[in-house]
């Protein structure tokens, strides 16, 4: 890819992140609860049997999975729990810690879609792995036991 191009997207990224984070504190908090969990039940939806995948859809799947990741601690603004709300107060008293947990589930998804654009299977099958290991890392620490 040109360096040109790669800017481009990057500043893309940017500002779409920046947009997000930007909508994310105007939202109330229903609709950011809805949101974020709108965003983890596609993940899940799509990752059910990704490991499976290969070619474009294994790349839509991460692609799908690294864009949710991306935007999903600006769905987690500050006092964003409702009766619809399953996430733990301690969110927001350890947010960083937090949000490093979606960082590493947004770069091992990256690492799958260039592992599934160069065929590597297992490349591919271990970044699925990764991902789905954070999404319980994330739940153990920071969600409540459904009832």
């Amino acid at each position: 890819m040109m360096p040109r191009k790669i800017a481009v997207l990057a500043l893309a990224g940017l500002l779409s992140v920046g947009a997000a984070a930007a909508f994310a504190d105007a939202m109330s908090p229903e609709s950011a609860v809805a949101a974020r969990q709108a965003a983890m039940k596609e993940d899940g939806k799509v990752l059910r049997g990704a490991s499976n995948l290969t070619g474009d859809k294994a790349v839509a799947v991460l692609t799908t999975v690294h864009e949710n990741y991306t935007k999903l601690p600006s769905l987690f603004p500050k006092d964003s729990v409702t009766d619809k709300s399953i996430a733990k107060p301690i969110i927001w008293d350890q947010f960083d810690q937090f949000s490093a947990i979606f960082k590493k589930g947004a770069d091992a998804a990256a690492a799958g879609i260039a592992a599934a654009k160069a065929g590597d299977t297992a490349k591919y099958k271990e970044a699925v792995e990764a991902v789905a290991s954070t999404c319980n890392e994330c739940h153990q620490t920071y969600r409540t036991k459904e009832s």
